[in-house]
């Protein structure tokens, strides 16, 4: 019966190790939770918080200035828009301003053009004092 006592005996007790935990691989133990609690990562918590919120700042600051890039193109192309309309505008008004157009102007009015240049009269003014 002795025989029999001795080889229910844990096998860590046979290897030396009474106190070894069984080894669990990688996945297992980030899963599980082991890594946080590992001395390192509790050694180097404040620079572990520190980078994450870093991190975090700078996905906000990333969407921030996709937000700022989509409001610039919105404004080029409002300012093109309008940089259009006032070139249309501008090219009408000269068209407009031409000598030929102003003269078909004048004639529906019923006004005629002159074919002689004006006369300038000269005023005097007597009572100005030298």
């Amino acid at each position: 019966m002795s025989e029999t006592t001795e080889n229910t005996a844990p096998s860590n007790a046979v290897n030396g190790n009474a106190d070894a935990k069984p080894k669990k691989g990688f996945v297992a133990a980030v899963f599980g939770g082991d890594v946080l609690t590992g001395e390192w990562v509790q050694k180097h918590l404040g620079l572990i918080g520190f980078v994450a919120i870093l991190l975090i700042l700078d996905i906000a600051l990333q969407y921030k200035f996709e937000d700022y890039h989509k409001l610039i193109i919105k404004r080029e192309k409002e300012l093109n828009e309008q940089r259009t309309i006032y070139n249309e505008q501008m090219s009408a008004l000269e068209t407009k301003r031409r000598q030929s157009e102003v003269a078909k102007d004048i004639e529906n009015i019923g006004l005629k053009e002159l074919s002689k240049p004006p006369i300038v009269l000269e005023y005097i003014d007597s009572t100005k004092k030298k």
